[in-house]
């Protein structure tokens, strides 16, 4: 079955690859390929003479901001492609449950509370709010166990909790002093500027694992896209398959939260552009979602450095820019159809 798509995974491969090496290359300091070489050469020999200040830049600053940007990315894409297939709605996204407005209540306390140094305590705080959100949910649902067969009320429990964490939000905003709001605001735009060795180790040791069980389970995605009753029918255990399908989905997202801070669309255009490609298959879906969300971010992340160089425009507002046009088209598109999911 995958077989038939080799050229498209070439294709998405090629273009990751490509995304890397581009936005490697490319900023407001140009680093020459002769440079890199030269300078893996000497860090593998392990010379003592002097390195250039642009092999630098390039190993110690660009390379790891752009592999983070592709991890970060691919996390989006898979868990936006989660979503979508467990509410069986392509305008779902991976923020759908509140996780952003909980990983801002967090970030805002830390800010509030911890006046210097907040450069380990900030991501923390931003993930223990996202998970303390999404248990809520998860609790609400336990609670009343309907919740997993309607989907659009486990939305709006969503929506609900999103709009009063945000409400506490801006009370805490009230008490900050303008510095700590400016810090604020910068992390809810959303940037890959964190993107140093160390961070970017941590967050692969977490991400990939809930990767892999994110993709060991598309399977059960497929029967879930049959229907609740379909797939309780096939004996497919749908409340604790959507429990797991939520939560992983929901921790991916609060990781890359807590390190990049909001970073929207990217998780609602890429699994949607690819479901076009490849179709329903989630075995399919998920993957390709991986590579082309992980070719995207470095890209956008890119435009965002450069296009008002030495200014650096945070990446949320780029992939902003490339994701409202193609929601509205969604949108519209659905709407003349006479139906949004």
């Amino acid at each position: 079955m995958l077989g038939r798509h080799v050229g498209l995974w070439v294709t998405l491969l090629s273009l990751l690859l490509a995304s890397v090496a581009l936005s490697c290359l490319i900023g407001s300091v140009h680093v020459p390929l002769g440079e890199v070489v030269s300078g893996l050469a000497q860090r593998v020999r392990g010379g003592s003479a002097e390195e250039s200040p642009l092999v630098t830049i390039f190993f110690d600053l660009r390379l790891p901001r752009v592999l983070l940007g592709v991890l970060c990315g691919a996390a989006l894409s898979l868990s936006g492609g989660v979503m979508q297939g467990v509410f069986r709605n392509p305008l779902a996204d991976p923020y759908v449950l509140g996780t952003v407005s909980g990983a801002t209540f967090g970030a805002a306390l830390v800010i509030l509370i911890h006046k210097e140094n907040s450069l380990v305590a900030l991501p923390l705080g931003a993930f223990l709010g996202a998970l303390v959100s999404t248990a809520v949910i998860l609790a609400a649902s336990e609670l009343r166990l309907q919740l997993y067969f309607d989907q659009g009320a486990l939305i709006l429990v969503g929506v609900a909790l999103g709009s009063l964490l945000s409400a506490l939000t801006g009370i805490v905003l009230l008490a900050s002093r303008t510095d700590q709001i400016q810090s604020l605001v910068y992390w809810l735009f959303g940037s890959l500027s964190t993107g140093q060795w160390p961070m970017l180790g941590l967050l692969s040791l977490l991400c990939i694992p809930t990767v892999g069980l994110l993709l060991w389970r598309a399977r059960v995605l497929d029967v879930l896209s049959l229907g609740d009753a379909m797939a309780q029918h096939l004996g497919v255990e749908v409340k604790s398959h959507k429990r797991w399908l939520l939560l992983l989905s929901s921790l991916l997202t609060a990781l890359v939260v807590a390190a990049c801070g909001t970073i929207g669309f990217v998780g609602l255009v890429v699994p949607h552009i690819m479901r076009r490609l490849v179709g329903p298959s989630h075995r399919r879906l998920l993957l390709s979602t991986l590579l082309f969300g992980g070719a995207l971010l470095p890209l956008c992340d890119t435009l965002a450095r450069t296009l008002l160089a030495p200014i650096e425009i945070p990446v949320g507002i780029i992939t902003a820019l490339v994701g409202v046009p193609f929601f509205l088209s969604l949108l519209l598109r659905r709407s003349r159809l006479g139906t949004l999911s």
